[in-house]
């Protein structure tokens, strides 16, 4: 038995939440015209989102313990080419909003299980001493998925239309799908001698408050990846411009990701404060937006991808640390979390957008971010205070 090597295991587990979550945010990226063709304003993107992310959030918990029952390994394979005929049957039957909608719960019925496969791999087969660097990279998974969206608008949907992008990654998940490796793998990575492995979140109740902070801080990644095509359009920038400009968001949001993974790797910390630090500044960069244009704009957009949306690898990574036993069924419940979020901003945003502007999206986010920030450092508080786990960070 040979186990996984993290060279292509990571590559595998990035590209099972991208391609999981194309079907929704090609659907931001094309809005220009798929909201022209079905007579749908924001509102209606804000209920088009909405239906995935909450469609997620009731299967996230029930097929994180499926994950946990068969294995990573089957669940990656039929994950995937689930993912594929969705996406396939996208340009074929999508004729108005509620086909889409239809079409959207359904990718999101096969998502729900990504996560917790994903996660539990890295677990399994990388060194837990890397782990908040691993998991940060991995949580490249969702901006990658605004990456290729945005791409696709400059590729693909100005020249050849909106279907023709789901096409393409239709294709991408059916081979992907073939990259799962087979077979009996070795057991689980045990972590080397002065690697804390005693659970800091014992309780229901601290991964349930973890969760309520990642809803609120989904709302600034929600709000890029759904609305910033939109927003930037809208401020006379051409479609192109718009999709670029979430293509470079999305990169750095990656880099920052894993930069705050070896930081916290390299201190030995619990994740909590990155995860406030980065919150924090984040609310100050969407609320910055509402008050720039022009080249500021762009700059202050690539600052609020990197700390409003650079916290998902360290939460997942507080998470992993403290249930290594129970990593898809633990990363399930505070990924409910973020599907809760991701499904009931979109709407919100929707209805602040029409009646006010995109501007009062922005600050929406911020808030959203600030109160995020006020629940994990709870949390973490509390967690020192049983005096648990003496690490610092």
């Amino acid at each position: 038995m040979r186990r996984p090597r993290l060279v292509t295991l990571l590559p595998l587990a990035v590209g099972v939440i991208t391609l999981s979550t194309q079907a929704v945010f090609l659907v931001g990226a094309g809005f220009f015209q798929i909201g022209s063709e079905f007579g749908i304003g924001p509102i209606g993107l804000g209920f088009l989102t909405a239906s995935f992310f909450l469609t997620a959030a009731v299967t996230s918990a029930p097929l994180g313990r499926w994950v946990q029952r068969v294995g990573w390994q089957r669940a990656m394979v039929l994950n995937l080419r689930l993912t594929a005929v969705v996406l396939a049957a996208i340009p074929l039957l999508a004729r108005d909003a509620v086909s889409l909608g239809f079409l959207l719960v359904l990718a999101a019925s096969v998502y729900g299980a990504s996560n917790p496969a994903a996660n539990q791999a890295l677990a399994d087969h990388t060194d837990p001493a890397r782990q908040a660097t691993i998991f940060g990279a991995k949580h490249a998974g969702i901006p990658a998925s605004t990456l290729l969206a945005g791409l696709s608008v400059p590729l693909v949907v100005e020249t050849h239309g909106w279907r023709w992008a789901y096409a393409a990654a239709a294709v991408v998940a059916l081979l992907v799908s073939f990259l799962v490796p087979g077979g009996d793998l070795p057991e689980p990575v045990v972590p080397r001698h002065g690697v804390p492995v005693v659970n800091a979140i014992t309780t229901t109740r601290d991964l349930v408050f973890l969760a309520v902070g990642s809803s609120f801080a989904t709302w600034a990644a929600i709000a890029l990846g759904t609305y910033l095509v939109s927003a930037t359009v809208d401020l006379g920038f051409s479609a192109s411009a718009a999709g670029l400009l979430q293509f470079a968001g999305s990169a750095v949001s990656i880099l920052a990701r894993v930069t705050a993974g070896v930081v916290t790797d390299w201190t030995n910390g619990r994740g909590f404060g990155g995860i406030v630090v980065l919150a924090g500044i984040g609310a100050a960069a969407f609320a910055t937006l509402a008050l720039v244009d022009g080249p500021a704009y762009f700059v202050v957009v690539v600052v609020a991808f990197a700390t409003g949306w650079g916290w998902p690898g360290l939460m997942t990574y507080t998470v992993v640390r403290a249930n290594r036993a129970s990593v898809a069924t633990a990363s399930a419940i505070t990924q409910a979390g973020v599907f809760v979020g991701s499904g009931a901003v979109p709407i919100i945003l929707g209805v602040v957008i029409e009646r006010w502007s995109f501007d009062g999206a922005w600050l929406t986010a911020a808030a959203g971010l600030v109160v995020a920030a006020v629940v994990v450092g709870s949390v973490g508080r509390r967690v020192t205070g049983r005096g648990l786990d003496a690490t610092p960070g």
